[in-house]
């Protein structure tokens, strides 16, 4: 597996764009604003493709492509149920430990692929953020939900249909309290994440032992940077999601 792996928000006019970043370091206090374009692949945008451990030599164009204003992930049938390793991008740097984040995405998962140990396939196709010291991340799989808590994937209560487009707002109050928000709905909240030394934003198949089919219709990443809080501005962030037609 992948190393364990009320926020004021900005308007979103330039939701989607190009890749933004002002960066700041774990050491200093400062915003940081990350946001993902679909004309091209993650690796052209400042994210480096990873193929780790029991994955590695896994060729990009394999298993991620980008078109009709997605990004798509097809790991299923991957070698699986093998310790350590993962399909995924990251952007190394500018991850405080100290200010209010989010993580907001549009996604959807069509498929799943777990093993013995982790029969619902959790970690396949996650999303996340690390701030040398402890790294926090959520995913999906077509009927369930997740968080990492210590050095696994724990399921959030309920049953969902994540095969259709929804939009996800993972949010950084403090180190004891996160919040998993779904379509605006609150659906988690508590501490969660599992310590790790590296700092960096990440996402797609996180785990050896998990594979997942999805698609990616935004994603954006904002660190100290002040608005209204996630309900009352929810409306403002998915009509600029499902502005995609997606």
């Amino acid at each position: 597996m992948l190393k364990p792996h009320a926020l004021p928000v900005r308007p979103l006019a330039a939701l989607f764009g190009a890749l933004a970043l002002c960066v700041a370091t774990a050491a200093t206090a400062g915003p940081l604003h990350v946001t993902l374009g679909f004309s091209s692949l993650p690796s052209a945008q400042g994210f480096t493709y990873t193929a780790s451990g029991s994955h590695a030599g896994v060729l990009e164009s394999s298993v991620f492509a980008v078109g009709g204003g997605v990004l798509s992930q097809n790991t299923m049938g991957q070698s699986n149920g093998v310790a350590g390793g993962g399909l995924y991008y990251q952007r190394v740097g500018g991850i405080t430990t100290g200010e209010t984040k989010q993580l907001r995405v549009r996604a959807r998962c069509t498929a799943a692929q777990g093993t013995t140990a982790n029969p619902n396939g959790f970690g396949g196709f996650a999303f996340g953020f690390a701030n040398g010291v402890t790294q926090f991340d959520f995913g999906l799989t077509p009927t369930k939900l997740f968080v990492l808590s210590g050095s696994s994937q724990v399921a959030v209560g309920g049953a969902y249909d994540n095969t259709q487009f929804h939009d996800y707002v993972f949010e950084y109050a403090s180190a004891s309290l996160q919040r998993l928000y779904r379509d605006g709905v609150l659906v988690f909240s508590g501490a969660s994440g599992g310590a790790l030394a590296v700092n960096r934003v990440f996402f797609g198949d996180t785990t050896g032992g998990a594979n997942a089919a999805g698609e990616v219709a935004g994603l954006e990443f904002v660190q100290d940077l002040t608005t209204d809080a996630v309900p009352s501005t929810w409306g403002r962030i998915k009509s600029t999601f499902v502005s995609r037609a997606r």
